[in-house]
């Protein structure tokens, strides 16, 4: 429980940490028979975000910095087979061993899984890893880097067995400035430091928001839905100290921090 927190604190701590995000947008990697797999990556100074859309009764991979699945290149794999040894992992950081074998699992599990949501037959994996993990197997991201090489495949089960060459491919994309996240880290605290209130004003343009706010240790203290772009917090009742607000929308989410006087 106590590593559990740690690690939701740490995420937390770099997600204010920046204001610009270089991403390669939603990618729609593979849309046969309503079968729908899209991948997106977002990079900045700190971390590293990957979405992962697909049905859910199927794995999901995606690899970094290759364009085929030659022996030696980054891969993550979201699979949720009760029957394999590497249950725990769900998104499992490997390596390729070549064309048509499975990946190998990575000594070290560098992906941190944010979230995984299960909506109409469909399932949604966030995963957050650093920029170098300082492991040899790793791909290194920079934000200095214009486009990233990718490989993906989508299986038709769990069991991660070869599959045809329709539900695998390879290419590169763009990586350009998300806008959309510079938007919203321009959400204010006011007043911060504040004694019994604080006001969340939202920018324009940001739809569907959710507030969050944590404490030190990362308990939730607040969830709440927001409808307009300013609102009133009631913190009369919170204990003084240094608190974590973090606002999600279509547009992305961002993190600060709020001091209870």
């Amino acid at each position: 429980m106590k590593k559990t927190t740690l690690a939701l604190l740490g995420i937390l701590l770099t997600s204010f940490a920046f204001a610009q995000t270089y991403s390669t947008g939603t990618m729609e990697l593979y849309n046969v028979d309503d079968v729908l797999f899209t991948a997106k990556v977002d990079v900045t100074s700190t971390l590293v975000t990957l979405t992962l859309s697909g049905p859910d009764n199927r794995y999901l991979g995606f690899g970094f910095g290759v364009r085929s699945m030659g022996s030696g290149g980054d891969v993550v794999i979201f699979y949720d087979d009760v029957d394999t040894p590497a249950q725990d992992f769900q998104l499992s950081d490997r390596k390729f061993l070549g064309t048509g074998q499975v990946p190998e699992i990575d000594v070290n599990q560098d992906w941190t899984l944010v979230s995984n949501i299960l909506a109409d037959g469909r399932r949604t994996v966030i995963g957050t890893r650093v920029l170098d993990t300082g492991h040899d197997d790793d791909y290194v991201f920079s934000t200095s880097d214009s486009s990233l090489d990718f490989v993906w495949a989508i299986g038709n089960g769990y069991s991660m067995s070869r599959h045809d060459y329709s539900t695998r491919g390879g290419s590169m994309q763009s990586l350009t400035l998300s806008q959309e996240d510079v938007v919203l880290s321009d959400f204010k605290l006011t007043p911060n430091p504040g004694r019994s209130k604080f006001e969340l004003q939202l920018p324009n343009g940001v739809n569907n928001v959710k507030l969050q706010v944590f404490d030190v240790l990362g308990k939730n203290v607040l969830t709440k839905t927001v409808s307009t772009l300013s609102t009133t917090i009631d913190v009369s009742k919170w204990n003084s100290g240094v608190y974590l607000v973090r606002v999600t929308s279509d547009n992305g989410s961002q993190t600060k921090r709020f001091i209870k006087q």
